[in-house]
């Protein structure tokens, strides 16, 4: 037996990519105002990142993807905490042009839309996914929005930040869906059918009655900052991105794109 569908949408989604992380992605051959050419310093990781990357890339064009959804922590930021440790770059600038370069290839020709990521991954001078959206063609859509999924009536719940869990995220995740039943019963809420969410850097998908839960994964290796390491069984990442489908009787569909995960930090070692 074959199922065959016709799709009137096609969305690409993607979050975390840490542009300008020693860890995250980063574009081939980008070249900075003072022409460095900050890809000549990606570790083998990253090449391996990138491999994946432009693999994702060649999918979402197989999938006719008219649509790109970038919710949150595409640059990594200045991690300030840390006084720059871990980055290739801490100019924000150069990191909003790296990552409009890595994603132009995939963004081009298709509606872009921009939501902004975790505080500590933006900038206090300016806000970093609303210039990105610009260099995109995109629009920016802030902290979170409640987005129509035209022609259909479906309504997307889309932001970076979500709840979490020590152990079990599914649980929180399911709890949230509970709350904005209520709100919605409450008539405090439109009526949504999926939430989109990043931050985690791992992919879950809950699927209760009408209401689709995605939970993204990201495009970053394992970063060794105190909390990574404290937590280093748990906080092994999912690389890769999805995709959001709708078909002709105005279902949603999500698929993901995982790749394997490459060791940078953490490789093995001989002692």
């Amino acid at each position: 037996m074959k199922l065959v569908h016709e799709y009137l949408r096609s969305v690409a989604l993607l979050s975390d990519t840490h542009v300008g992380s020693r860890y995250g992605l980063c574009p081939y051959k980008y070249l900075t105002s003072t022409q460095d050419e900050l890809s000549a310093a990606i570790n083998p990781g990253q090449k391996q990142l990138y491999e994946s990357w432009l693999a994702y890339v060649r999918r979402m064009d197989e999938m006719k993807v008219d649509t790109v959804f970038l919710i949150g922590d595409i640059c990594s930021g200045t991690n300030f905490r840390e006084s720059g440790v871990h980055m290739m770059t801490t100019d924000m600038n150069e990191q909003v042009e790296m990552a409009a370069s890595l994603l132009e290839p995939l963004c081009k020709g298709r509606k872009v839309a921009v939501w902004s990521g975790t505080p500590y991954h933006e900038s206090r001078d300016f806000r970093i996914h609303q210039l990105l959206a610009e260099y995109l063609n995109g629009r920016f859509y802030g902290p979170m929005s409640n987005l129509k999924l035209e022609p259909s009536k479906k309504v997307v719940n889309v932001a970076h930040a979500t709840t979490s869990a020590l152990v079990y995220p599914e649980t929180v995740l399911s709890r949230d869906i509970m709350f904005m039943k209520e709100a919605e019963a409450l008539e405090k809420l439109y009526k949504i059918n999926a939430i989109i969410r990043g931050h985690r850097h791992s992919y879950v998908e809950i699927h209760k009655h009408d209401v689709h839960y995605i939970s993204l994964p990201c495009w970053e290796a394992f970063t060794p900052y105190y909390k990574n390491v404290q937590w280093y069984f748990k906080n092994q990442p999912d690389i890769g991105g999805a995709l959001m489908l709708l078909d002709e009787e105005h279902r949603l569909r999500f698929m993901h794109f995982l790749y394997p995960a490459p060791k940078i930090s953490d490789k093995l070692v001989s002692g």
